[in-house]
Order: C-alpha cells, then structure tokens, then sequence
C-alpha cells in the first residue's frame, strides 16, 4: 500500500512538471504553438554552430556559416533560423544601395533605417505629442511578420550607413521583449561582408508571412525595466542630486566639449527652450564606442572609455572606482537614437552577461529641455519660451547644470512654439508614463503559431 501511495505521489509530480514544461514552452509561441525561442523545433535544419552564443555581435564569417547551413529564411518552426535586416537608407541622391550596391544574400530591406523603429505622435508626460519615441506594437507587428520573423527567429541586424539604424533597431526590439540571445548587429556592418572576400547579391528574397506578434498567448512581453519614461528619468536625475545612493550613471552621448549644444524641436523647425547637461551626468560620446565604421570596440575598451567619462564640471572623470560601482547607466541623447548606440555598446558588449542594469531614455533632451513651466524668463529679460503650467511638476529646469536659456544663445535661435502639444490638464507621475501604459495593454489582432497568413483568436 505505501509502494502504491510513493508511486502515485511520483506520478503526480512527473505530471505537474511535465505541466510545467508545456507552460515554459509556449512563452514565446503565438497562439500555443508549443515551442519558442528557447525551445524552437528542429524540423528544418540541422547544423553545427549556434546563434545563441558570445555577445550581441556576429561576424561576417559566422554569417557565411548560417548562411550556408541554411538557416537564413529557413522553413518556419527550424532550429536557429536567421533573418537579416539591412536598415540601409537611401543614399542622398536617390540611390536605393541595397538594389544597386546589392546586399548580403537572403537579407531583407528597410529602407526608413532607424525612422522604422520609432514614432512621432505619442504623448507622455505633460506633452500630448512627442517625437522620436519608441514604436507602437502595431508597428512592430507589421515589421516582424511582413519580415518572416517567428518564435525561433535570431535577427541579424547590419547596414551600408552608420550605427544608428542597427542599433535603434536593436533597442526597439529589446524593448519589445525579443530575448538578447536573439538579437544580433553585424560587426562592421555590410562592409564586414565584402572585407571577408564575400560578394553580394541584387535578388531579392520571397518572403513567407509570419503571424508571430509581440503580444504572444494574450500576454505582454513588453521590456520596461530597459527604457526610462520621463517621470522615471526625473526622478533618477533627482536621486543623483540627493546623494546618488543607487549609484545611477547617466551617459550624456551627445554633450560636446563644451556644455552648449544644439538641441533642434523632433517636430517642428525651431531649437528647445534650454541647454545644459543633467545633473550628475557624464560625456561618453557616441561616436567612440566604435573604432572605424561600424566597428565596435570591444568590452574591455569600452569600460576603459566609461573610466574616462567626464562629468558636467568638465574636469572630474568618472573613474574606475565610479564605473564599477555604477549598477545602473542610462544612455540620453537629443532623439533617442544616439543613446541608441551606447546602449547596444553596454548592453549586447561590455555588460552582455552581467547584473549591471543598461536603460534607455529615448524622450531625450529632445524631450527633456522643452519642459519649461511659462513663467521663466531668460537672462535677456524675454519670457523662455516654456509652455508648462506655472509650478509644473514635469518641469526639468531645477535639474540641469549649465543651464542655458536658448534666447540668450549667440547667434540667435528661434525657440519652438510647442504650446499646443501641451496637455490643458497636467497628469500626475502615476498617470504619465503614458507610452508603457499603452504598450503593456497592446494585444494583437490576429496570428497563429507560426507562418501563413493571420487569422483570427489573437496572439
């Protein structure tokens, strides 16, 4: 009796963990596919190298290598299937590169680069419209099913332009719960590919249509601890003030030299109503997280930089004592798309495999230096040019160190009248982090587990 009461109990916990199993699989599958992208099928192609290895870079040669196993485009539900995306613009003249140049074998074209991967019409904070911020769900559901992306896809990201396009890519897609282990730039982008002795192609690959969707099995896997809304950036520049007890680095990756920069309005044609630099924060350059091209310097160089970063005084460096006891960075830029780059250097380089949290504010000083409450006046006696309520709680100026009121910058610069991107009634901190809210309530339309065309029952 007791060996049929141990065999039982056996049973059941074989049974709740065979459960447990199912339950895991079908994280990452869209509509109960029963595998995902730690678990993907292997119908399709069996190979000898893995994408799921290293940091958040691939080199060409191990491209090739995907390429010649097949795993690029593979047939939906195959282990380690690649899609590439070239977000190469269009050159200056017209010149579509990816036709004419030619491109990577297999790779998919978008032709927007980084304007894919953010929008213009999204409110947070005070502000009923801001530019340059992340991109809808709906937007990325488009974007990863009209690319072939599914539930066991690891995405190479490259370009013939500048870093930016790859690594805004990179962000958005970290930001909409795609795992890191999934997610890859080339290193040295498309000239990587021609360096190696490899040649391009001008065919253009057909593409099956996915119904993978961002919102997998009714859920949200929507990533906000990496992006910083700007009430959770206000209240990290506060904390550094009181005594940084979180020991939060902020990393300006726009600041020159001196602290006047040219903060140009996302929307509209016109300058923000202030200069200057965040309280606490320090100079990392975007352009020197590379060495040449779209070359990224490796982790140990990269955290050698972060010692060197300069703070607001310029003078007072960061210091290795600084950076390693640092447990959060935060990348801002003018647009989010400077950032961009320093987060993919920290997060997919030099802290890929680490505790140390890597965030992303992509509101930015594009953002930030127009949150001037009406009753500021600059130094030349005219009003600021601010459009929050007087006493707003979203105004930013108390903030800054070298602040510098636009109207008193030689030579002279229009300040934007952005008035009527202005709520009429201000939301709380708790009701305005606007862009999450959405996100995380975001549920797909349509699609199934895998390929095919989108029917519906959600995701």
């Amino acid at each position: 009796m007791m060996r049929g009461f141990l065999m039982s109990r056996r049973n059941m916990l074989i049974g709740a963990a065979g459960l447990l199993l199912t339950a895991m699989l079908t994280i990452w599958g869209c509509g109960g596919g029963g595998t995902s992208y730690d678990n993907p099928a292997s119908n399709a192609v069996v190979t000898t190298t893995t994408t799921q290895s290293g940091n958040a870079l691939v080199t060409a040669a191990e491209l090739k290598a995907w390429i010649d196993e097949g795993k690029v485009n593979a047939a939906y539900g195959s282990y380690d299937r690649v899609v590439i995306l070239d977000v190469t613009s269009n050159a200056a003249d017209g010149t579509n590169v990816y036709t004419t140049t030619g491109h990577i074998p297999g790779a998919q074209l978008i032709s927007a680069g980084s304007s894919a991967f953010m929008d213009n019409t999204r409110a947070e904070g005070p502000m009923n419209i801001t530019g340059s911020m992340v991109c809808t769900g709906a937007t990325m559901d488009e974007l990863i099913q009209s690319k072939g992306i599914d539930q066991h896809t690891t995405v190479v990201i490259t370009s013939s332009t500048n870093t930016i396009n790859m690594t805004r890519a990179y962000a958005t897609l970290r930001y909409w719960g795609f795992p890191k282990n999934r997610i890859k730039v080339l290193q040295g982008g498309n000239a990587s590919w021609t360096a190696a002795g490899y040649t391009f192609t001008t065919a253009v690959p057909t593409i099956k249509r996915s119904t993978h969707c961002v919102t997998p099995n009714g859920s949200s896997n929507v990533n906000t601890e990496m992006r910083v809304s700007l009430g959770e950036m206000i209240n990290y520049v506060k904390s550094v003030i009181a005594g940084n007890a979180n020991k939060v680095v902020v990393l300006d990756t726009i600041r020159p030299a001196t602290h006047i920069t040219s903060t140009t309005d996302l929307l509209e044609s016109g300058y923000t109503v202030f200069e200057g630099a965040m309280k606490g924060s320090y100079r990392y350059p975007y352009a020197n997280v590379v060495t040449s091209g779209l070359n990224f310097k490796d982790a140990a160089t990269l955290k050698t930089d972060l010692s060197a970063a300069i703070g607001t005084d310029g003078v007072t460096a960061l210091t290795d004592g600084g950076r390693d006891a640092a447990k959060t960075f935060i990348a801002v830029c003018r647009a989010g798309n400077a950032a961009s780059v320093v987060y993919f250097a920290l997060d997919g380089i030099a802290y890929y495999d680490s505790n140390v949290d890597i965030k992303w504010y992509d509101g930015s000083y594009g953002q930030w230096n127009l949150l001037a409450s009406s009753d500021h006046l600059a130094l030349n006696g005219t009003n600021a040019g601010g459009k929050l309520a007087v006493g707003s709680i979203w105004d930013t100026t108390s903030l800054m160190d070298n602040l510098t009121w636009t109207k008193d910058i030689t030579p002279a610069r229009t300040v934007v009248n952005y008035g009527n991107r202005v709520f009429t009634v201000e939301p709380s901190f708790a009701e305005g982090n606007q862009v999450e809210t959405e996100d995380k309530a975001y549920r797909s339309a349509g699609g199934g587990a895998t390929g095919g065309s989108a029917s519906g029952g959600g995701c």
